[in-house]
């Protein structure tokens, strides 16, 4: 039972994919207070990326909504993004305020 469980855990992690992490400020929001279908940051780099949400994202990690990323960009406050890159889209899969 041991090996089945850890081949399983395997399986899981090998197609999760690797993820990155950028900080950046809001510069574009497609959606309201019902959810956010999209968003745009540019890095402390300069680059402009844009990311959709993971379907299972619906909040910040502190718990506020996704919608939060409307004040982000209203103040000009950096966010940071943890995404993965599923063929040529940045996939979203955890926001936070950047530190």
């Amino acid at each position: 039972m041991r090996h089945l469980l850890a081949a399983g855990l395997v399986v899981v992690v090998a197609c999760a994919g690797p993820q990155d992490r950028v900080d950046g400020v809001v510069v574009a929001v497609d959606g309201g207070l019902v959810g956010v279908v999209s968003f745009e940051i540019v890095t402390t780099t300069g680059e402009r990326l844009g990311f959709v949400p993971d379907a299972e994202l619906d909040s910040f990690v502190d718990g506020a909504p996704l919608s939060h990323l409307n004040e982000h960009l209203r103040t000009g406050v950096r966010v940071r993004v943890t995404y993965e890159d599923r063929d040529g889209t940045l996939v979203a899969v955890a926001v936070a305020d950047a530190p």
